[in-house]
């Protein structure tokens, strides 16, 4: 196993305890939406607005992570940081793709798998439920058994050009 799985994983876990605050934020929102409009009952709502959360959580963690500190919030806590190949900080671009195969594509395929599914995708045999499920399934084995063999570099940070190390400086320094 990698030496530094243990520790992403939990700064993962971390950061996604806040991104469920950012989702559960959006609730009294849609509680408005549902109960003065008829959007709700619209197949094609659920799918445009479950987007919302996962974009806000992309956004943020990119920022941190283009920032100062070169971490998100649980990456900090397990003294971790992103850097480039060579060393330096992501630009907020890298960071940007890194965070958006990172939160934005599993979270929102995990979106459409569940909302395809209310609707009755699988009793339709509805391909797009099927693919979404399959895929993100597939997606989060593929970053698990990336994150833990090797040299510890998953998809995201193969494609934005990443990896992580241990920061340099530690928490509270």
């Amino acid at each position: 196993m990698h030496p530094l799985a243990r520790h992403r994983c939990l700064a993962h876990l971390t950061d996604c305890a806040g991104y469920l605050g950012i989702a559960v934020s959006m609730f009294p929102l849609g509680a408005v939406i549902v109960r003065t409009t008829d959007l709700a009952s619209r197949p094609w709502f659920g799918h445009v607005v479950s987007v919302v959360p996962p974009v806000i959580a992309t956004v943020v963690a990119a920022r941190a992570e283009s920032g100062p500190s070169r971490a998100t919030w649980g990456e900090r806590r397990q003294g971790l940081e992103v850097v480039r190949r060579d060393g330096g900080a992501p630009t907020p671009r890298e960071a940007l793709v890194r965070n958006a195969a990172k939160i934005l594509v599993p979270w929102q395929l995990g979106h459409t798998a569940t909302i395809s599914a209310v609707w009755g995708g699988f009793e339709k045999r509805d391909p797009v439920t099927y693919a979404s499920s399959l895929a993100v399934y597939g997606l989060i084995g593929w970053f698990a058994w990336t994150g833990l063999r090797g040299d510890g570099r998953g998809p995201h940070d193969r494609l934005a050009g990443t990896h992580v190390v241990p920061a340099a400086e530690p928490v509270g320094a």
